[in-house]
């Protein structure tokens, strides 16, 4: 009987040990933020307080407008010191769930991703987001921008159209003037 007791503290000191040394990821996401394009571009990002190794996030950050999307996001770690985040996904959907999946330029200590559309985007709500993880308990941040400019419109490339006709027009005149005067 006192073997049988010593054996099952022995199997309870082990399960606990076990259970103490495996950690699940939290998730350190912030809530979804809305983005003002007022003057074409606003800023976004998330500082991390502090955190444990493999915490994931998933942050929104939600704008509308219309016109050519450009947006970045990066994570940048000082020289001598851990790489302290990974963004793992960067990408822009719409309000159907279309989505312009971002390209990663660096990975490492310099965390760089872009996304920008080729052509005009319609006037729609729209959201950028944000994946990683931690990968240690340090301080540590992302940052990143979102632009839309705007684009022409058809009359404006009339009248474009229009202008380099004029000033074709009066060039070729003038030197029709200037060998008469020869």
């Amino acid at each position: 009987m006192v073997k049988l007791k010593s054996l099952m503290a022995a199997g309870a000191l082990a399960t606990a040990a076990l259970a103490s040394g495996v950690a699940s990821a939290a998730d350190v996401s912030q809530g979804a933020q809305t983005l003002s394009l007022s003057n074409g571009t606003a800023f976004f990002g998330h500082s991390f307080t502090s955190g444990s190794i493999g915490d994931t996030f998933a942050d929104k950050y939600s704008f509308s407008g219309t016109g050519v999307l450009s947006a970045f996001v990066g994570a940048f770690t000082a020289p001598n010191l851990a790489d302290a985040i990974e963004i793992t996904n960067f990408q822009v959907f719409n309000s159907a769930g279309f989505s312009l999946d971002g390209t990663q330029w660096s990975q490492g200590s310099l965390d760089n991703w872009t996304a920008s559309s080729t052509g005009a985007i319609q006037n729609d709500s729209y959201y950028v987001l944000v994946t990683g993880k931690l990968l240690s308990a340090a301080a540590t941040s992302y940052a990143g921008t979102v632009s839309v400019s705007a684009v022409p419109e058809p009359e404006t490339f009339a009248m474009l159209a229009a202008g380099l006709g004029l000033i074709g027009f009066v060039s070729r005149r003038r030197n029709k003037d200037a060998k008469k005067l020869s």
